[in-house]
């Protein structure tokens, strides 16, 4: 499949997901009303942090091994191993909240075997996209996504809406979409002690999505403990939704092309005219959006969320600052992956999700949700610069060399 195909399918997906992720969360968000959608979502963002250890590193590792091994010997047990991985930490995380209960642990425990599920979708899409089959993989993708929006919606309509119902209809779209797996996608489970690289390896992965992840989410959950309040929660979360929702437009983008940056790794030259285009490029729909959404902002939410949201629409035109700077860190990100230095790139996240808490603490308890969204946005510059300067020093060094 050529590129421009591949893009053409992974962009298909991701547009798909992202329009069927927006139209839900505005569905949920006018049923549920500010301050339950704000609870909805400190709880979602409590389990995404655990479903980072759900995932354990496999999901990058296996599109990375599949796309040119480094640990040859476990190319083609990488999905096996990830399922028993993402089995054991499930359960783990179900039986602690049901000996020690804490308060919405019940809805805690729906949210995490939700994500456990989702982990295993992903851990078949990596592999798919590992192998080159990016339409199967998109094909797949908008499967688990209709279903996963038919179960919802399906609880919706039979019981009352609320958080048990859309995460009680979670399970059972993404259970319906698991036994229609791809044919090359075996359900097959396994426990093996690894090489201790392949744990480094794992190790590093794992730091960067529980780092990054932080600093991306973790200004709910201290919204939620510093702030005002469920209903500002709500309002910030808004806001960020629609955020993520551009992101995950422009993801493709990164997926497809991170294949591309792997085959020319050992192409130095090639590589870095490569990633100097890429780069500049991803700055031109920032440049684009942003405009459009600051001069649109009322009417967005208005549109999207109804008048119980206006308060969203300020926190909005902040957090789109930040996009300026996302889009462009999806290449750099790719480039320090692609080129096997997750270790570099660990360290960035780590420092990006300490800084994020520290302009947190700061932030919040004067500013409230505008804080948070201060917070993004200089997180992710600083994530921009030193990565930037990180693989500008590197490239340097090696023509100096």
């Amino acid at each position: 499949m050529t590129l421009a195909k591949s893009f053409s399918a992974q962009w298909l997906a991701s547009a798909y997901g992202a329009a069927v992720s927006i139209l839900l969360t505005f569905l949920f968000a006018r049923l549920l009303g500010p301050k339950i959608f704000g609870n909805y979502n400190y709880l979602l963002t409590l389990a995404s942090l655990y479903a980072i250890l759900q995932d354990g590193g496999f999901r990058t590792l296996i599109f990375r091994e599949l796309t040119s091994p480094t640990f040859q010997e476990i190319k083609n047990s990488l999905v096996s191993l990830s399922l028993g991985h993402n089995i054991l930490v499930t359960s783990t995380g179900i039986l602690i909240l049901i000996f020690l209960p804490l308060k919405d642990s019940f809805l805690l425990i729906l949210a995490i075997f939700s994500f456990g599920l989702a982990t295993t979708t992903t851990s078949f899409s990596s592999q798919l996209k590992g192998e080159g089959m990016f339409a199967a993989e998109a094909q797949w993708r908008i499967m688990t996504r209709t279903l996963g929006a038919l179960g919802v919606l399906t609880f919706i309509f039979i019981f009352t809406p609320s958080i048990q119902t859309i995460l009680g209809g979670t399970i059972l779209g993404y259970s319906i979409a698991l036994s229609l797996r791809p044919a090359n996608c075996k359900l097959k489970i396994l426990f093996k002690k690894l090489n201790p690289l392949i744990y480094k390896s794992l190790g590093s992965l794992l730091i960067i999505d529980i780092a990054t992840l932080i600093y991306f989410k973790i200004d709910i959950v201290m919204l939620r403990h510093l702030g005002s309040g469920l209903e500002e929660v709500g309002f910030y979360s808004s806001g960020s939704r629609l955020l993520e929702g551009l992101i995950f437009m422009h993801l493709p983008f990164a997926t497809v092309l991170f294949r591309e940056m792997r085959t020319r790794i050992h192409r130095p030259n090639e590589f870095t005219s490569y990633i100097l285009k890429l780069f500049f490029f991803s700055i031109a729909s920032p440049i684009v959006i942003i405009p459009i959404g600051w001069f649109f902002s009322k009417e967005i939410i208005l549109l999207c969320y109804g008048p119980d949201f206006m308060g969203a629409s300020p926190l909005l035109k902040l957090l789109l600052i930040s996009f300026f700077f996302m889009i462009p860190n999806l290449v750099l990100t790719q480039v320090t992956l692609a080129s096997d230095r997750e270790y570099f790139y660990a360290k960035i996240t780590c420092l990006a999700a300490f800084t994020n808490i520290g302009l947190n603490l700061y932030l919040i308890p004067t500013m409230g949700a505008k804080g948070a969204a201060i917070g993004t946005i200089l997180t992710e510059g600083l994530v921009m610069f030193l990565i930037g300067g990180g693989i500008m020093l590197s490239h340097r060094k090696a023509g100096l060399k």
